[in-house]
């Protein structure tokens, strides 16, 4: 049983009145399915990453769960709320205080001998706050409430940087192919320009056909920098991601083709609710609201506390043999008659921020459902883009080949040639951004349906439920997941 469970019992059993936090009734109907065909696919796990079938993207996001420095921040912030909530819950207990004293006095008249004394005397008190009206078990509902929206916060944050690694990745094999694809389009460059010079040499073409392909060439060639210097820069960013130096000398490889894009299955609308790690915080964090509305009005109410004490004490130094014994018991009552309207206006701004926090969690509903929406959109249409740019590519290499074979023999101008290859150099370039654009929208659509968060938070209580007792430590001990 993890630190959460044990908190959530201890809130249902301490307490006069306890507090019962209440389920959240969403303020959104889903429809039945989604506006775009879905269903087929995989479902997605907490693993969905393996699903791109890319080796180095498995290294680098293990590499970043482990070692990223802001999802280790966050961590923090699930141990102070642990720590918070553990505040909580020792309100609801007794107070023990101990109190110990000892010392001599000497004394001495004019004309008498001096007279010396000594005194030790040894205390024990305890308080205790009767939690009549539930205010306690309140603000210990909300602690855990409070406690159960960051370690959420957490998920979200670790789901969100799995994306951005994924992402950045893609983006960077993206632009290393652009350069690849650069180079290549200069090299054919050079290429007919050793054919328009040789041309150029037996008379056959004329001085502008010669400098407008050293043009065209110098063009081909200023355009490899910048996309070398974008693709230094995603590396860069990528690095930095996985908790690395951002600039290295080692070049991972890359291979945007042959990475796979997964047939994603996003269920239906209404699972969504429960399946991101966001809307659970935004729940979560309603729950607290709840906790604190109840706080609120038990303020209202007289506080009941008991107190007791027991003293013990002598008039001998560093002794308590046959001592005087002193006992009392106290049980207070206090009520504030007239602050102003203080505590009811405390009152009001709870239930005001409650109905906040309320209207928020449904904007973040909706824009769930529109995350998922879009990111099914996004990859229905660049499939189509990717089939057809495909076709229109092959079309336009073969066209190239037979304008080359036509320029040879005299057929076709130096124009007809050049237009012939900006062709296929733009068909290589859309077909590149649009297989970069389809992983980006399948990481998207994963990111939409919460990541696989639900599978991966259940194969973690049930791996915390089967592990043996002395491997389990607070979460304060060892941080979350």
């Amino acid at each position: 049983m993890n630190v959460r469970h044990i908190a959530l019992v201890s809130v249902l059993l301490t307490g006069c009145a306890g507090f019962q936090p209440q389920s959240i009734e969403r303020p959104v109907n889903p429809p039945a399915q989604w506006h775009i065909g879905a269903g087929a696919g995989e479902a997605v796990g907490a693993r969905w990453w393996y699903n791109f079938d890319d080796e180095e993207l498995n290294r680098l996001i293990d590499r970043a769960l482990s070692n990223n420095p802001d999802l280790a921040a966050t961590a923090q912030a699930v141990i102070q709320a642990d720590l918070q909530l553990r505040n909580a819950g020792a309100a609801l207990l007794p107070t023990l205080g101990a109190s110990g004293s000892t010392g001599k006095q000497a004394s001495e008249a004019s004309g008498q001998d001096r007279v010396t004394s000594g005194s030790s005397s040894l205390g024990l008190s305890v308080d205790y706050e009767l939690d009549l009206w539930g205010r306690l078990s309140a603000a210990e509902a909300g602690a855990l409430a409070g406690f159960q929206a960051s370690e959420y916060d957490y998920d979200a944050a670790r789901m969100t940087l799995v994306a951005s690694v994924a992402s950045t990745w893609f983006e960077w094999q993206e632009l290393q192919q652009r350069v690849d694809i650069a180079r290549r389009n200069l090299e054919l460059g050079e290429k007919t320009l050793a054919l328009v010079e040789a041309r150029y040499r037996n008379g056959v073409a004329d001085r502008s056909e010669l400098s407008r392909q050293q043009t065209s060439v110098l063009n081909l060639k200023n355009e490899v920098p910048p996309l070398e210097y974008q693709a230094r820069q995603r590396l860069a960013a990528l690095r930095l991601l996985t908790g690395d130096y951002p600039f290295t000398e080692e070049i991972p490889e890359a291979g945007l083709l042959a990475v796979q894009v997964p047939e994603i299955n996003p269920e239906t609308p209404a699972s969504l609710v429960t399946r991101r790690p966001d809307l659970a915080a935004e729940e979560a964090r309603l729950m607290a609201a709840s906790a604190d509305v109840e706080q609120a009005r038990a303020a209202l109410m007289p506080s009941v506390s008991l107190s007791g004490a027991v003293r013990f004490s002598t008039n001998s130094f560093l002794s308590l043999a046959d001592p005087l014994q002193t006992a009392n018991g106290l049980l207070a009552l206090s009520q504030t008659l007239f602050d102003g309207g203080q505590r009811r206006n405390n009152v009001a701004i709870s239930e005001s921020r409650r109905v906040a926090l309320l209207e928020n969690y449904r904007a973040s509903l909706l824009s769930a459902f529109q995350e998922v929406g879009d990111a099914l959109d996004r990859e229905a249409l660049y499939l189509d883009q990717e089939q057809r740019l495909q076709s229109i590519l092959a079309q336009a290499e073969e066209t190239l080949r037979l304008t080359e074979v036509r320029y040879r023999e005299g057929a076709d101008d130096l124009l007809t040639l050049l237009e012939s290859q900006r062709t296929v150099f733009d068909a290589r370039q859309q077909l590149s951004q649009v297989r970069l654009n389809r992983l980006i929208a399948a990481v998207d659509l994963y990111k939409a349906l919460g990541g696989g968060w639900q599978t991966d938070l259940q194969e973690r209580e049930t791996a915390e439920a089967t592990a043996p007792a002395e491997a389990v430590r607070p979460l304060s001990e060892t941080g979350p997941g």
